[in-house]
Parts: C-alpha cells; structure tokens; sequence
C-alpha cells in the first residue's frame, strides 16, 4: 500500500514537472508554476503523513485494549482452573479421610 502511495506520488510530481517545462512559458512563469506545484505537492505529503500518524495511534490505542482485554480473559481462566483444581484437591483429601475413618 506504501508502495502504491509512494510511486503515485512520484509520478504526479514527475509528470506535473514534465508538463511544467514541456509548456511554452517564460522562465519567471516556470519557475512560480514549479514552485506552487512543490508547495502544494509538499502540502499534500504533510497531510497524507499527518492522517497515517493519527491513524497509527489509533490502531495501537485499539491493539493495546484488545490486548489487556485478553490478558484480563487469560487471568480469569486461569484462576477458575485453579479454583477448580483446588476444588477437587479437596474433595479427594475429604474422600481420603472418609475412606480411613473406622466404620
């Protein structure tokens, strides 16, 4: 996808160049053509660059509470397993003590 993005853009400043200089201007008039085409095109790259930042904290903001959404899953799994080890631990030493008392 960077990809993508990165060669359209070469290529838009590449052709916007091309044209600039293939059209019979005077040097003064090329050059405030080149220099607004760069600033827009410059213009355009901090947005694009501010959008993907802004879109890249957001997904990490995302990840992160999936995450200690998971962790706190995990948590609670394990301690049920372990209440329910415990749980049968016990009932077998009770059964064990049952079975050894004298009838």
């Amino acid at each position: 996808m960077a990809g993508l993005i990165k060669g359209a853009l070469i290529g838009g400043v590449v052709g916007a160049a091309a044209a600039l200089l293939l059209a019979p201007k005077s040097g003064r008039e090329l050059r405030q053509d080149l220099k607004t085409t760069y600033n827009k095109s410059m213009d355009r790259t901090k947005q694009w660059v501010s959008d993907a930042g802004v879109k890249t904290q957001e997904v990490a903001q995302k990840v992160g509470r999936q995450a200690t959404d998971l962790i706190g899953q995990t948590k609670s799994a394990v301690q049920t397993a372990k209440d329910g080890i415990q749980s049968a631990k016990d009932g077998m030493h009770d059964a064990m003590s049952d079975a050894q008392k004298p009838n």
